[in-house]
């Protein structure tokens, strides 16, 4: 299921990222071969949990008149949205500095995997947790007691 999300944003990241993201390695002949685990998975559920997570504070936990406006919603989906944009962004960062990302996949035909490619896959992630965060709002807003009208 992330997967599909994911591949919808391919044309941010590249084809290299989505190869490796989605769990290309390079075997011992420097031929890409997808036998690796499928990252998109941990990157949804992460931006999913981080959505879930900060939609049930907001509803249920501030759960404050004063909150019960749309600039506050906003700044929760902000809040989700760019802790999103970093994790996704640090962490493929993390793997182009760490050398896990095999050879294969840094110098294909189609291009490389660049720093760039990292902060915009991060960008991906963003507009994804975002996409959980309104999904989850209009969902369960209706139980809260003050916040319910927010954001429409």
């Amino acid at each position: 299921m992330f997967t599909k999300i994911y591949e919808l944003f391919i044309s941010f990241f590249g084809n290299n990222l989505a190869d490796y993201l989605y769990g290309a390695i390079c075997n011992e002949y420097g031929e890409k071969t997808f036998e690796g685990s499928n990252q998109y998975k941990m990157y949804g559920f992460i931006a999913l949990g981080i959505a879930f997570v900060v939609m049930i504070a907001y509803y249920y936990v501030i759960n404050h008149p004063r909150f019960n406006r749309l600039i506050s919603w906003l700044m929760m989906l902000l809040l989700v949205a760019v802790s999103n944009l970093i994790i996704g962004a640090v962490m493929t960062l993390g793997d182009l500095s760490t050398g896990n990302i095999g050879a294969c996949l840094l110098s294909g035909e189609s291009g490389g995997i660049y720093a760039s490619d990292c902060w915009m896959f991060g960008l991906a992630n963003f507009f994804v947790s975002a996409i959980f965060f309104i999904v989850f709002s209009f969902i369960f807003k209706w139980w809260s007691t003050n916040c319910k009208r927010v954001p429409f």
